[in-house]
Formats: structure tokens, sequence, C-alpha cells
């Protein structure tokens, strides 16, 4: 019988404990294996991330504009990718403003 044991491990968990555990598991004998992961959202939580609907995430991924895995038929998408969509978003919205207020204030070119 093979049993398991799993540590999760955050950017907020002590190096302590990962030590602890690593030791503990290794005394015994036991084989650790350490994975790294990158965490992912469904499109219903990058939607609330991003002040947005459901839809709008979905039309952005078949679009090419948030890049997502599919797991079975479900579409998962990485946080940092999330972050770049907004961040993304974010430059094109004061691009846009910063244009709006050139033409305002010097007239269109």
């Amino acid at each position: 019988m093979v049993v398991m044991s799993t540590l999760t491990v955050t950017p907020t968990t002590p190096d302590n404990a990962v030590l602890a555990f690593v030791r503990e598991h290794t005394a015994s004998g036991a084989h650790v294996q350490i994975v790294a992961t990158e965490p992912y959202m469904t499109p219903a939580e990058a939607a609330e991330a991003l002040n947005a609907s459901r839809t709008f995430v979905m039309s952005k991924i078949r679009d090419g504009s948030i890049r997502s895995t599919r797991r079975g038929n479900r579409h998962r998408i990485p946080v940092a990718e999330v972050e770049r969509f907004r961040a993304e978003s974010i430059r094109q919205i004061a691009g846009d403003a910063a244009a709006d207020v050139e033409a305002e204030l010097f007239g269109q070119l």
C-alpha cells in the first residue's frame, strides 16, 4: 500500500514548515517530490477579477486576447494571464484617454 501525504505551499507558507515536512518524510525512508504548479482561474473567477461578465471573458478567450488551457471541456486561465490582460487593458484605456485629451486641447491633426 502506498501512502501519500501532501503539503500545499503558497507564498505565505513559512520555509521551516516546508523543511520540516521534507525532513520528516525522508527520515522515514519516503521519497519526496516537489512540483510547482501555476494557479488557474475559471472564466467566472476571471470575470469577477476583471469586473466583467463571463461572456466577455469567453469572447476574449475565443479571439485569443486571453490565453487559456482546457481541462476536459473546461477553460482554465492562468492567474498571471488575467493580470497581464488587466494591465494591458488599463494601458489601452489610458492611451485612448490621452489621445482624446490631446485632440480636445490641440485639435485633431
